[in-house]
């Protein structure tokens, strides 16, 4: 696989590149910042890439495309970068204290089957929304209707119905724009 690494530390750099040749992938192009990475996508066509979140120029997370698998490689466990990961389309979010080995079965199942969102499990949070819930949240704020988001989630529209009335009642709110408020003021979805 051709892989554009994105990171501001040499080490971290570094490690990835001998441990994905080792795997046996090639390694397009390196990147310390959003600027470098931006022109490093234009010419090394990569198809995949591993990118920090937290550059010295910016977030790691605008240089997210559809077009192209990305791995958010990093060190927070951040709901916030996370959940923001997921809607840009990255296809994976690994924290660095993982081993190396579990970056490699991520890529491993990236190479071997179309989109799949891989991550760690989202912090708990108070008020018992399960992820499915929580996906049904994020996409509220865009004023879908049930069976736009249901469309979207592949999910039947009865079911999303069902999801937002666990919200409702878990939230303790009485409609969308009540959930949206304090789901982002409790930062259990991105902006």
């Amino acid at each position: 696989m051709l892989i554009l690494i994105i990171d501001d530390h040499e080490l971290i750099r570094n490690g990835l590149s001998q441990a994905l040749r080792s795997a046996g992938h090639n390694i397009v192009g390196e990147a310390t910042t959003v600027a470098e990475a931006r022109a490093q996508l234009l010419f090394t066509n990569p198809e995949l890439v591993i990118v920090d979140v937290n550059l010295p120029d910016g977030s790691g997370l605008d240089l997210i495309t559809p077009l192209i698998k990305f791995i958010v490689l990093t060190l927070g466990d951040d709901p916030g970068s996370l959940l923001l990961a997921h809607q840009r389309g990255a296809a994976a979010y690994v924290l660095k204290g993982e081993p190396v080995t579990h970056l490699l079965s991520v890529i491993e199942q990236l190479e071997n089957s179309s989109y799949h969102f891989s991550a760690p499990a989202l912090p708990a949070n108070r008020f018992d929304l399960t992820q499915r819930e929580l996906d049904v949240l994020q996409i509220l704020q865009t004023g879908w209707s049930a069976k736009e988001m249901a469309s979207h989630l592949f999910l039947s529209e009865a079911t999303i119905k069902t999801h937002l009335s666990a919200i409702y009642r878990k939230l303790e709110v009485k409609n969308r724009t009540q959930a949206v408020m304090v789901a982002l003021a409790n930062h259990l979805i991105a902006e």
